[in-house]
């Protein structure tokens, strides 16, 4: 459900001096203003997320929506659609608490390597490339949907470059020395696994970003400046 607040501005003080036939641009004016308000919010919002989370404006999970206003519906609403696919993405940031599991989690969890309330998180310093992932599926043989086959085989093996690193997993219910993960084994130069990808229990994210917040904080910086450019569009609009 997407939240609800709503904003008041005192229109008989920017309104004043208007004549009759100035006056009948008013609601074109308001709904003008409204919408420019709410998109500076969107934009606002976009970059709190993107300098929170390192991810350029390009890349940022578009989950947030606007609903414009107009001359006979003065509101207009700014929120974040819970049924998008990119939700699950961000609200853990939004509301705090766990997150969504993510593809390889998944695998892992039906395959049984891991519970359903753990994660996995790259241990301090190790940065992964998107593609290490499908490696890991593909290696372990973890493709588990129907008509996928990315599984890797022994042909397609015996074609991997011999530097090529080799995955395995340790599990909570293993005995092994070795904490919980995922690990990679270089087949050349050293025969210690180095953990990428640790199995932890599920996190308590704080939450980042407050759309109401911004809202409100966004509203009291510009909203009166936006209405007053909004006025004298309307108005020139209309001579």
């Amino acid at each position: 459900m997407p939240t609800k607040m709503s904003i008041e501005t005192n229109i008989k003080e920017a309104i004043k001096g208007l004549n009759d036939f100035e006056k009948k641009q008013i609601p074109f004016a308001t709904s003008k203003a409204l919408n420019d308000f709410v998109f500076e919010v969107l934009s606002t919002i976009k970059k709190e997320i993107g300098d929170e989370l390192n991810i350029t404006k390009r890349a940022i999970p578009s989950s947030i929506r606007v609903k414009k206003a107009t001359k006979n519906k003065l509101y207009a609403e700014i929120y974040v659609d819970e049924w998008s696919w990119q939700y699950k993405v961000l609200h853990h940031h939004f509301k705090g608490g766990d997150r969504e599991r993510k593809g390889l989690e998944k695998a892992l969890i039906y395959k049984g390597y891991m519970y359903k309330w753990e994660i996995l998180t790259p241990p301090p310093g190790v940065k992964l490339n998107a593609s290490i992932y499908n490696k890991i599926i593909s290696q372990l043989k973890l493709v588990y949907k129907a008509g996928y086959s990315a599984n890797e085989t022994k042909k397609s093996r015996s074609r991997k470059p011999k530097e090529e690193l080799r995955f395995f997993i340790i599990t909570g219910k293993s005995k092994s020395p070795l904490a919980p993960g995922i690990y990679a084994r270089p087949l050349v130069g050293t025969d210690k696994p180095i953990c990428i990808l640790r199995i932890a229990e599920k996190p308590e994210y704080k939450k980042k970003f407050d759309l109401q917040k911004t809202v409100k904080s966004e509203y009291n910086k510009k909203f009166e400046s936006i209405l007053d450019r909004a006025l004298k569009f309307a108005i020139a609009m209309a001579r």
